[in-house]
């Protein structure tokens, strides 16, 4: 087998498969160790750990509903109770490995403090005296796989090619999971001996009905696998109590039955990994060959004409493709600066219609302050509205852009990024009205007089020529008041109406300098979406030209290689396929326990 292996390894290193030359070597290792290792994996919180404690009856592995595995502890029979850490240090190969000894009863505390400092340990490894494993018999608790993490599932699977067989744990209150098959069909590629297991069945009275449904799964699945329903708990009572009748209600006895049975079929199942391995990894390395002497087949002139052509004609149409994109792109931005431009124009007349409105009846000095308010706020949603716009508009122009563009050179919508909307009311001074707008009592007094003057004086005359009253008298006096009053709200109109259109003029200037800033931030958002999609395009269409221009040196370098080349490799590849085909029937006679020579 060691041979075989070694052969196999060194196709596998000749077609420079380091993943299959890995596995291998793995599985070398494992041929060379006489220790029946039994991987105990499965989903986090399915009783792994309590499982691997029940079959050893000790509490080996730390469990319970606020533990979880993260490296694989190896249980194995030792005279003496004893416990390490593995510790490997990368940077120094694959060899540097440092053992690590601790108190077998502080072996989990010793492995948090370690993986708390940083410390590499990859595993634990526990020996105590039991019987069941006496035989060569080892266990391994592995971390959770599958919905738990990708990191814990890399780690199991790293260790399942040097299994001999694994015992895969999903418990017995539900049905396998999707993410159980998954990886129990990748298991059972790097380890085809594969057991199920279903713990807590104390727990749930229906866990029979899940063993018929999950029979049904593995067989729909095509995965051969014996099923065991056990209880860690009652196991473990029993052991306590030393009785028999518990025991068999735990449902362990048929499984360490087939345990024992394995440990009997050590070399049996051994020949069938290495079988099973080196057969996966010979078709493999077979198929690529296949596939390549398929491409050494003499090409016609005609043929290699064809597909120059069509390169060709594939390289003109992605020039055409690119002026329409490139078109569609820079007009679409042209058109997206004067929209916008246009829009915020249009609201921020919107709302000096309303202000002009506003000023027609309401004096500007009894309001400024809540006009202030109110403005500001219309400002704003005006920029949020304008803004929200661009970026539907942004989005259609991505959209109308990949549509110009082929399927077969990924017209797909780049990430496009959220516009930050502007403030430019921060920048731009608060409007004010001007100085002197107020009108002052005195002012108000001297208006009054004024008017009031006149009226005194030309009914005092005239009553004075016609009555023979003094100037200032009754009627003059009452003139006089009339006549001030009346000017004095005269003059107050007129403010009024100086002060309305100086506050139309001044709020007119502050929107026209909002409207100055919200431009020039709108132009710079646009150039952004302009760049960015203009780069998402160029990429694409530059890994497409590059794709086009290997595609036409691959054809001219293949019409330039003669035929000598290619049919000598022809011959190498045939031979080498005959060579595969006899170690393929070599490792097909390990599990028939004949092995002839090559």
């Amino acid at each position: 087998m060691v041979e075989l292996i070694d052969r196999a390894t060194a196709e596998c290193a000749e077609q420079q498969r380091a993943d299959l030359h890995g596995r291998l070597r793995q599985i070398r290792t494992r041929v060379l160790d006489p220790t029946q290792l039994v991987l105990v994996v499965g989903e986090s919180k399915q009783g792994k750990s309590a499982l691997v404690n029940a079959i050893v009856n000790a509490p080996v592995c730390a469990s319970g509903d606020d533990v979880t595995t993260v490296v694989p502890t190896l249980v194995r029979h030792s005279d003496e109770p004893s416990a390490l850490l593995i510790e490997h240090e990368p940077a120094q190969g694959p060899a540097a490995l440092d053992r690590v000894p601790v108190p077998i009863e502080q072996v989990n505390e010793q492995l948090e403090r370690a993986l708390a400092h940083g410390r590499p340990v990859t595993r634990s490894e526990i020996g105590i005296p039991r019987a069941v494993l006496q035989n060569g018999l080892a266990l391994m608790d592995t971390p959770g796989v599958g919905s738990v993490s990708s990191s814990l599932t890399s780690t199991t699977l790293s260790v399942v090619a040097e299994a001999d067989a694994l015992l895969m744990v999903s418990d017995a209150t539900q049905e396998l999971t999707t993410n159980e098959l998954a990886f129990l069909k990748q298991a059972t590629a790097l380890c085809p001996n594969v057991a199920l297991v279903l713990p807590k069945i104390d727990r749930t009275p229906h866990w029979r009905k899940v063993l018929e449904v999950n029979r049904k799964h593995l067989d729909n699945a095509g995965i051969a696998a014996k099923i065991f329903p056990v209880s860690a708990n009652i196991r473990m009572r029993a052991m306590q109590a030393k009785n028999t009748n518990l025991n068999a209600e735990s449902g362990f006895p048929p499984l360490l039955e087939f345990l024992k049975e394995m440990a009997g079929k050590h070399e049996n199942l051994t020949r069938r990994l290495v079988a099973h391995n080196v057969t996966e990894a010979l078709t493999q390395i077979n198929d690529a060959l296949r596939t390549e002497l398929a491409a050494q087949n003499p090409r016609t002139a005609a043929e290699t004409l064809v597909e120059l052509e069509n390169a060709q004609r594939r390289a003109e149409d992605l020039r055409r493709v690119s002026s329409r994109w490139q078109k569609a792109l820079n007009d679409g931005i042209s058109e997206l600066f004067t929209d916008i431009e246009f829009d915020f124009r249009e609201r921020s007349w919107a709302v000096l219609h309303q202000v002009n409105e506003a000023f027609e009846t309401a004096d500007p000095i009894e309001v400024w302050d809540e006009f202030l308010d109110w403005l500001s706020a219309r400002l704003t949603d005006a920029i949020v509205e304008t803004f929200e716009w661009m970026e539907l508009r942004q989005a259609k122009l991505a959209e109308h852009v990949a549509d110009e563009m082929l399927a077969e050179h990924g017209g797909a919508i780049p990430e496009l990024v959220r516009l930050t909307r502007p403030d430019p009311l921060d920048e731009v001074p608060e409007p004010k009205l001007p100085p002197g707008s107020e009108y002052k009592r005195f002012d108000q007094f001297l208006t009054g007089l004024r008017g009031s003057y006149g009226g005194v004086l030309m009914f005092g005359m005239f009553t004075t020529a016609v009555f023979g009253l003094g100037l200032i008298n009754v009627v003059s006096i009452s003139a006089g008041v009339l006549l001030g009053l009346k000017s004095l709200g005269e003059d107050k109109d007129t403010r009024l109406r100086r002060r309305q259109v100086e506050a139309k003029s001044v709020v007119q200037r502050y929107v026209e300098q909002v409207v100055f800033h919200v431009n020039k931030e709108a132009k710079d958002a646009i150039r952004g979406v302009h760049r960015g999609l203009h780069t998402h395009y160029t990429g694409i269409t530059e890994d497409a030209q590059m794709e086009i221009s290997r595609a036409i040196q691959k054809i001219k370098r293949s019409a330039e290689r003669s035929a000598v080349d290619r049919d000598q490799r022809a011959r190498d590849i045939r031979q080498k396929l005959e060579e595969i085909a006899v170690l393929q029937r070599r490792a097909t006679m390990l599990t028939q326990n004949r092995i002839t020579a090559a």
